[in-house]
């Protein structure tokens, strides 16, 4: 109830108006599912980034692990723990 009487006095929140937000259509791709991939290369499976990408896949039908064209990109998709290590001191040459 106090929260529905500050919206309507207009002190509400200053989150997002829409589900159409950057807050999930931008983070949970490039965000969460570059975390998840991470830890899988880690052998430490961010397990709660995992469920967060099936839940808001599912919620919104589509599938933001396949949104994110940069991992593929980069070739982090291909790479070992060892290999992107290595190209974190280095970087790309």
């Amino acid at each position: 109830d106090m929260n529905q009487a500050m919206h309507e006095q207009g002190r509400g929140g200053s989150g997002p108006s829409t589900v159409e937000s950057r807050y999930v259509l931008e983070d949970v791709p490039f965000g969460l599912v570059v975390t998840a991939r991470l830890g899988q290369l880690a052998g430490c499976p961010a397990l709660l980034h995992e469920a967060g990408i099936r839940i808001f896949s599912a919620l919104y039908g589509r599938d933001f692990t396949a949104e994110n064209d940069l991992l593929n990109a980069l070739g982090i998709e291909q790479m070992t723990l060892a290999q992107l290590s290595q190209l974190s001191r280095s970087g790309y040459t």
